[in-house]
């Protein structure tokens, strides 16, 4: 390995050179089409700032007309008679009179040149006073008489000045298809042109109808004056936005040495970042010669902690598990894939050997642990000397090894455990004068299609192991033997994976049983019971699945699947008015969170709390009481009942019932199959009724086979009565009907 990172490093270093160059050579080509990339952005910028920009000169102009307009109708109704007065004169009309009412004007509307009062005809009536108009006026003010409307606003240039006009409808009374005439200088429309002016842009004020002929302009020597644009200085112009109702366009261009001066700028920009970055690079590679060995020596450290244990070199637990369930994920996927599955299996290839050794202890406590160290060093040497090359060795811990075998025969598998048994027996510490040997346990499981992950090939291998360790110990125990233990670990493990299969696979069913009142009429209440299907689609009845489920931890997803799936079919049949009783394990109600799960799928499926009573066994509550408690308590609160099932089958009964708030009691059906032949049972069955009548709760009796039962427990008195003399136990929800 140390040479694989000499030839890495030095490969590196020799590369470097031509990395900087390359890099380099890249970088300075795409900072220079990055400067003009960036001329080009922020151009463009610019011209978005354009669209803008005329918005808003287009905006204040438009409100600026508006307003005029607007005290032009105000000042009318204030002078109102005087106007009147001047239209009625016409020509007769006094220059005095004229210009009292053209003062008030000016005083309240700014830039006001003069004002002039047009007939229906177009004449101005005031012509004595005010002058013939200009022709461009005149031309106005004919369009606004014959439209209705003034719609072509644009400026007028005389030898002196420049304004524009607006002509609105003269209020008087004889006024209708008359005219208000009213002349401004353009101060206000050449403000706004400056106001939103940007740096680098110029603003004109251009004639929509006389192509290039500019009105005004914010350059200064030009503001005033009209100049005529043509050729090729049109194209110049970078946005044109026309003006409604005028005969004028807004146009801005950028500034003439804007362009090349910014295209300079970023390029000569670009060419400095590019020498830095050069220098940068050329710096950095120089620096990764003195690096680069440090950070692969750091790396194959890190690598070989992770994955290595110190004291033996061997594979630690994390490295072989993963190995190990490769090796199982790929035996799947082969038999999966194969079209012969009889050649595949006939192969029978690939053992998994766990070594714990007998009583490493005491070598540790009565001599040193320094001693031990060194027996753990010269067992993973050995081992690494006596298996093949393929084998993967592993420390599981303190003083057990894991060794995958994937090519091993099955049928050789037992007698290469001996081997690897006696190999160990024999191991001697040479400095060590002492006679002392170690012997070791081993477990052996074979990898055939039973086998389904890495958990569950350490669970079954701890038991071989302890099963050797019971038997003596220094011996092997091969897993899949016909010992009782070991077969009943096997028949739970499979279970505990046909039940993880089959909540995956949505292979889970809730069957119902009704439970009857007995002796009187009572409202109709069932109990859920679960069943299974295996891969096969065959029935897998729940005492062959439920108590692997309980004891390897799968029973809390079994009880949320079953209440889940009640509470769906429960929203699904709102004509159902029963109430139903769900069994839930001591697992369940150990778990703190069980109760606000419970309640949420309440809320989410909308059920009365009354419609639900939960089973507990008595086992279940006595082992877990103060959960137990915490559990009901909350829940009756919140408005479920709750019975104790199997009641009688304990060995505390009456003094737990005492303690437990449950509202029913099930008599355990061993007590109820056949107290009609055996009186014992009957007695007590009525000691149960008399001490449940006493502390106010009802009974429910399990096992009603026959009528004659049926009938005892009648007379005694118990409330409910349970089995397949009353009900047998019917389907109810399928995944097929989701």
């Amino acid at each position: 390995m140390k040479q694989s990172y000499t030839q890495q490093e030095s490969k590196a270093l020799r590369t470097s050179t031509r990395v900087v160059i390359l890099t380099s050579f890249l970088i300075l080509i795409l900072l220079v089409s990055q400067s003009f990339s960036a001329s080009n952005i922020h151009q463009s910028y610019q011209e978005s700032l354009m669209d803008s920009v005329t918005d808003r000169i287009l905006s204040d102009y438009q409100e600026y007309f508006a307003q005029l307009r607007l005290e032009i109708d105000l000042f009318q109704q204030k002078q109102l008679n005087a106007i009147e007065q001047l239209q009625q004169q016409g020509e007769q009309a006094s220059q005095q009179a004229y210009m009292e009412v053209l003062t008030a004007l000016s005083s309240e509307i700014d830039n006001t040149r003069l004002f002039a009062l047009i007939d229906q005809d177009g004449k101005g009536t005031l012509k004595h006073i005010t002058g013939n108009f200009l022709a461009d006026c005149e031309e106005e003010i004919a369009e606004t008489v014959q439209n209705g409307v003034q719609n072509k606003l644009f400026l007028h240039r005389s030898k002196s000045s420049i304004h524009f006009d607006l002509l609105q409808p003269l209020a008087t009374k004889s006024g209708k298809g008359a005219f208000f005439f009213v002349a401004f200088n353009p101060d206000v429309l050449i403000n706004l042109l400056k106001k939103y002016q940007l740096p680098h842009q110029q603003l004109f004020l251009m004639r929509a109808d006389s192509l290039g002929e500019v009105e005004l302009t914010t350059e200064t020597e030009h503001s005033n004056t009209s100049e005529l644009i043509i050729g090729g200085e049109l194209k110049s112009f970078n946005f044109v936005k026309a003006i409604p109702n005028t005969r004028w366009q807004l146009a801005i261009r950028l500034s003439p040495q804007y362009s090349s001066n910014l295209y300079r700028q970023n390029l000569i920009k670009a060419l400095l970042i590019w020498l830095l970055l050069t220098l940068f690079i050329y710096g950095f590679f120089r620096q990764q010669k003195h690096s680069l060995r440090k950070q692969l020596q750091v790396e194959q450290a890190l690598a070989y902690v992770d994955n290595y244990d110190q004291l033996t070199g061997l594979a630690n637990r994390v490295n072989f598990d993963r190995q190990l369930s490769e090796h199982i994920e790929a035996n799947h996927i082969l038999t999966h894939n194969s079209i012969n599955a009889n050649t595949i299996a006939s192969k029978q290839v690939g053992v998994v050997i766990h070594i714990d050794l007998d009583k490493f202890q005491v070598i540790n406590n009565s001599i040193s642990y320094a001693v031990g160290d060194k027996f753990l060093h010269q067992i993973s040497i050995s081992l690494k000397e006596f298996l093949p090359d393929d084998a993967i060795i592993s420390r599981l811990g303190n003083d057990e090894f894991g060794i995958l075998l994937p090519e091993l025969l099955f049928s050789e598998a037992k007698d290469f455990a001996h081997k690897v048994r006696l190999l160990i027996q024999k191991i001697r510490i040479v400095e060590y004068q002492q006679d002392t040997n170690i012997t070791a346990s081993i477990g052996v499981i074979i990898l055939d299609q039973s086998i389904f992950d890495a958990q569950q090939v350490y669970s079954s291998l701890g038991r071989a192991v302890n099963l050797a360790k019971e038997k003596g110990g220094n011996r092997v125990q091969v897993y899949q033997s016909d010992d009782e233990q070991l077969v009943l670990h096997a028949k739970e493990m499979e279970a505990v994976h046909d039940v993880a299969e089959a909540l995956k696979d949505d292979r889970l069913l809730l069957y119902r049983q009704k439970i009857k009142p007995l002796g009187r009429q009572g409202s109709c209440h069932y109990e859920v019971l679960i069943r299974m299907k295996n891969a096969q689609g065959m029935l897998v009845p729940p005492i062959h699945f439920i108590p692997a489920a309980e004891k390897y931890g799968l029973i809390r997803r079994v009880d949320q699947w079953v209440i889940e799936n009640t509470f769906k079919m429960l929203a699904l049949s709102p004509d159902d008015k029963a109430s139903y009783s769900i069994n839930i394990s001591g697992v369940s109600i150990a778990d703190r969170d069980i109760y606000d799960q419970v309640i949420s799928l309440f809320e989410q499926y909308q059920i009365p709390a009354k419609r639900i009573c939960f089973e507990i066994t008595e086992t279940s509550a006595i082992t877990h009481l103060k959960s137990a408690l915490h559990f009901i308590d909350k829940m009756k609160a919140f408005g479920c009942q709750f019975s104790l099932d199997d009641f009688g089958s304990g060995l505390s009964s009456f003094s737990y019932l005492q303690k437990l708030p449950v509202d029913i009691i099930k008599i355990d059906g061993a007590f109820v199959r056949d107290m009609d032949t055996n009186p014992i049972n009957r007695v007590f069955v009525e000691n149960i009724k008399r001490t449940a009548e006493a502390m106010n709760k009802k009974t429910i009796a399990e096992f009603v086979e026959n009528a004659a039962i049926e009938k005892i427990l009648t007379d005694i008195g118990i409330d409910y009565g349970q089995g397949y003399h009353i009900h047998k136990p019917e389907p109810w929800y399928e995944p097929s009907q989701k």
